[in-house]
C-alpha cells in the first residue's frame, strides 16, 4: 500500500495536530482527508505556504495582543459610576449586570462586548475591580462603584 506525507490542516482525532506533517495511507488521504479539507497534501510548495500563513498569522496575533495591551491600560483608569435605588431596608434594587457595564464603556468610547465582562451581577453598594477579557492572553481591571440613589 502506497504511503503519502500530508499536512493536517486542522486537528484530527488518533493522527495529529493542525500544522503537522503525517504519513498516511494514499487512500485515506486521496478519499477523506483531502476531500474533507483536513489536510494537504506535504509537497515543498505546500508546506512553504502553510509556514508564510503561520507567520502572518503569528504577527497578526502579536499586534492584537498590543492593541489589547494599549486599551487595558486606558481602561484601567476609567472609573465607572452606577447608581441604584434602594429598598425599605436600604438595601440595593436590582443589580449591576455585565451589559450594563460593557453599555457605559462603550459611551465613553471604548470597543467592549458583554461577553469580554469577566463578571457577574453585582448587587450591593460599594466600589468592584472588573476584569474585562480583551484577548486570550490580556485582562483589564475596570473600577465599579455602586452608589445608593440619593
Amino acid at each position: 500500500m502506497k504511503q503519502v506525507n500530508v499536512l493536517l490542516l486542522k486537528d484530527v482525532h488518533n493522527l495529529g495536530k493542525a500544522g503537522s506533517i503525517v504519513k498516511v495511507k494514499w487512500g485515506y488521504a486521496k478519499n477523506y482527508l483531502i476531500p474533507k479539507g483536513l489536510a494537504l497534501e506535504a509537497t515543498e510548495s505546500v508546506i512553504k505556504s502553510y509556514e508564510n500563513q503561520r507567520k502572518m498569522r503569528e504577527i497578526s496575533m502579536q499586534k492584537r495582543k498590543k492593541k489589547a495591551e494599549k486599551l487595558a491600560s486606558t481602561i484601567s483608569k476609567e472609573k465607572l459610576m452606577f447608581v441604584l435605588k434602594t429598598n425599605e431596608e436600604g438595601k440595593p434594587f436590582g443589580s449591576i449586570t455585565p451589559s450594563d457595564v460593557a453599555q457605559k464603556l462603550k459611551e465613553k468610547g471604548y470597543p467592549i462586548e458583554k461577553n469580554m465582562i469577566q463578571s457577574e451581577n453585582i448587587s450591593e453598594f460599594g466600589t468592584f475591580n472588573i476584569p474585562i477579557k480583551l484577548h486570550p492572553e490580556v485582562v483589564a481591571q475596570v473600577k465599579v462603584v455602586v452608589e445608593p440613589e440619593k
